[in-house]
């Protein structure tokens, strides 16, 4: 039989349950504006019946409170994640192309490329027509040693860009890591939590937010498992689960522990016109030293579109075959699969080549070149390596390498920053060696040898001599002088050209000698030159920057298009987990309402049954 007081004790639970809906709901309103917030939920199930032995069977005793649930779907949570991830890539290398596209504005407006090679030919034109002016050759001069200024200037302002990303990078880094102690000290306290069978709710979307930040950055996957009672056949789950975070295939975050990143500066240069200081990114050992590589191009988000920027070349990185190694003297030959011409060669004198998974250091390298000035055989030579203690040492090559890939930095797809580096390169070159052959064909108006017209300095106040340099075939070393040591950051107008007008070049020496200063023969080379559309493959020089220009612009529209299609994808997939997990005014409002009266309706239960008690008890005297 039931006890006397079975319906009191039924509409108390009733109050008790409606009363956690209320505070529930109560939360829900006051965090409606909270950033990654979570709706939550009284769950509640019907208290276990009383059996009363009778013909009816069992009695019920009321409903039960069984958690406060956040509601939260998972699947939409890793969407969000995923287009997060590729959007922030998309975006960020899209931001770094257009800021380096200011600088290629620089040379595309009144004052840019198009308008000087316009002011060189015009400034050619009238030294053709007024030769033995002064004026004339000084103006000539002056419009040269501008456009050398330009051309160093945008080098300068890219490998400004290139320095800067470097520095975000090393923020990245130092954001990820502060992430993922978070999420640890947030799985920590869930699992203490949960194990006592209680719902970590508001502590669980911290940690959502801080997966959701993380993704800005790489690429995660995210992995909850129940924690287990007992073992083997035998083991239960139990109410707190496991969280594990991957990024680049490695664990960032597990239930014992969480992992960090360090950068640490490249021994070496990979590029020959790289900024100094750019970093790596390793996975950090306990005792703080770098170990295994982080691959950090191929793990989406923010940190991939920083180092596409930073690094990309094209997929034009120096590798080849190694064909011989040595350790005493420590030195490599490689075979590239296609020659490389001296113009469009762009690896550091001093740098790192990675054979067979190991970086090796060098600080120097010899070639064979032919009469087309084309390479295919390189010598690397004074290698050495670090060893697992990170302590530079004489280099040691693992028996049977020979015949083994040998590369330099990575073959990234992204035209980024090496990349248009190089092209200035190239241009800076072929425009030298072009022009220099001519001036150097003929005498200055002094009857005397005439000189280079274009150069750089080999040390302050003395310019290199690139006349007769790597004519025919034969050996190049990184330290001679050649046209490899031009970069469009060193690249500059004679200094005796500068200085003295009698030094620019116009004739052959049988012209000054026959008197005829008016004679122009090399003037009209270096005219026909500028309008020479076998000068590059691209066409003329005009053409060979228009398309350096017209591929930035290419990523930059094809960049920003991927960045915005996933930035709809990411805003769609945002606004479905709201709506799913979000708190809706107008919905808790009506809750509000519902709980209110489902209250009053248990209290007037329990006011209904006091005065059955205040009858039986009172007035029948039982």
């Amino acid at each position: 039989m039931p006890s006397t007081f079975l319906g009191l004790n039924t509409g108390l639970s009733g109050l008790n349950h409606f009363q956690t809906s209320l505070n529930t709901t109560s939360h829900n309103i006051s965090n409606a504006d909270t950033e990654g917030y979570s709706r939550q939920a009284v769950q509640g199930s019907a208290a276990n019946p009383l059996d009363i032995s009778a013909r009816y069977g069992m009695m019920g005793t009321g409903v039960q409170s069984t958690g406060v649930d956040r509601v939260r779907n998972v699947y939409y949570d890793e969407k969000y994640w995923a287009s997060n991830t590729k959007y922030n890539k998309y975006n960020t290398q899209n931001d770094n192309l257009m800021q380096m596209q200011l600088y290629m504005n620089e040379i595309s407006g009144d004052s840019g490329y198009t308008k000087w090679i316009s002011k060189m030919s015009d400034a050619l034109q009238d030294l053709a027509d007024n030769p033995a002016d002064n004026t004339t050759r000084i103006s000539y001069t002056l419009t040269a040693d501008s456009f050398t200024d330009m051309v160093n200037e945008m080098s300068a302002n890219f490998q400004d860009t290139q320095k800067s990303i470097n520095d975000e990078i090393e923020l990245a880094v130092s954001e990820i890591n502060s992430l993922s102690k978070q999420i640890y000290d947030l799985t920590q306290q869930i699992i203490s939590i949960e194990l006592k069978g209680s719902n970590a709710n508001d502590l669980r979307d911290q940690r959502t937010n801080c997966i959701d930040k993380l993704s800005e950055y790489v690429e995660v996957d995210v992995v909850e498992e129940s924690i287990m009672y007992g073992v083997g056949d035998k083991a239960v789950p139990s109410h707190a689960k496991s969280l594990t975070v991957r990024i680049d295939n490695n664990i960032l975050v597990d239930m014992m522990t969480f992992n960090e990143l360090m950068v640490a500066p490249r021994n070496a240069r990979v590029n020959q016109n790289d900024a100094e200081g750019l970093v790596d990114v390793f996975w950090a050992n306990a005792d703080g030293t770098p170990g295994e590589k982080f691959v950090s191009d191929k793990t989406g988000g923010k940190l991939e579109g920083l180092f596409n920027i930073r690094d990309g070349n094209n997929a034009e990185a120096f590798a080849g075959t190694t064909t011989e190694i040595s350790e005493d003297p420590s030195y490599i030959k490689v075979k590239t699969a296609a020659p490389i011409n001296v113009n469009k060669l762009n690896i550091p004198s001093q740098g790192s080549i990675t054979l067979n998974g190991r970086v090796y250091m060098y600080d120097g390298w010899e070639a064979e070149y032919d009469e087309n000035g084309d390479m295919s055989e390189f010598t690397f030579s004074n290698l050495t390596m670090y060893n697992e203690k990170h302590i530079e040492e004489n280099a040691k090559f693992p028996a049977g390498i020979v015949g083994y890939p040998a590369i330099m930095g990575a073959n990234n797809p992204t035209r980024g920053i090496p990349y248009y580096q190089a092209k200035l390169n190239e241009l800076v070159r072929t425009i030298s060696s072009y022009m220099n052959q001519w001036t150097t064909a003929g005498v200055d108006a002094n009857g005397d040898p005439g000189l280079d017209m274009f150069t750089a300095e080999e040390v302050p106040g003395t310019d290199f001599v690139l006349k007769d340099t790597m004519v025919g075939s034969g050996t190049i070393k990184s330290s001679d002088a050649s046209y490899y040591r031009l970069t469009s950051l060193n690249w500059e107008l004679s200094g005796a050209w500068k200085t003295d007008p009698s030094k620019v070049v116009v004739s052959y020496k049988e012209d000054i000698e026959q008197g005829n200063i008016d004679y122009r023969p090399i003037v009209d080379k270096i005219l026909k030159g500028m309008t020479d559309v076998n000068m590059f493959e691209q066409g003329t020089v005009s053409q060979f920057l228009q398309s350096v220009t017209t591929n930035m612009a290419v990523d930059i529209s094809k960049m920003k298009v991927f960045a915005d299609n996933q930035d709809d994808i990411r805003y769609t997939i945002d606004n479905q987990r709201k709506s799913f997990s979000g708190v809706d005014q107008n919905e808790e409002a009506a809750d509000l309402v519902k709980f209110e009266n489902l209250y009053n309706l248990s209290s007037k239960v329990i006011q209904v049954l006091n005065e059955v008690y205040d009858r039986l008890i009172t007035q029948t005297g039982v």
